[in-house]
């Protein structure tokens, strides 16, 4: 018979401790970026899982038929620079942000 108060120097724990590591490409929370257009401010973009990532604005302006466009991330603003259509690139992403 088992007795599983016996202190034979076996004691093994029934139980499995997983240490979860947030490094390990888990989302945890959800990442908020403040988007512009050259400079004005546009909307907030939030990730809300793992499968959203910023680019998803970018392939929505390409959808729209836009191409002449830079972006870059700093800190928690997503930057995007436009030589011209800059009313047409914010009134796309208005759209854009009261759809989602």
């Amino acid at each position: 018979m088992l007795d599983r108060n016996s202190t034979n120097g076996n004691n093994m724990n029934p139980f499995v401790v997983t240490d979860f590591d947030a490094s390990a490409g888990v989302k945890l929370n959800e990442d908020t970026y403040e988007v512009f257009v050259n400079g004005s401010f546009v909307g907030r973009k939030t990730l809300k899982n793992q499968g959203e990532n910023l680019s998803d604005i970018d392939d929505f302006l390409r959808n729209q038929g836009f191409s002449d466009f830079t972006t870059s991330v700093d800190g928690d603003h997503y930057m995007i620079e436009v030589s011209n259509q800059e009313d047409d690139f914010s009134n796309a992403l208005s759209v854009y942000f009261n759809n989602r």
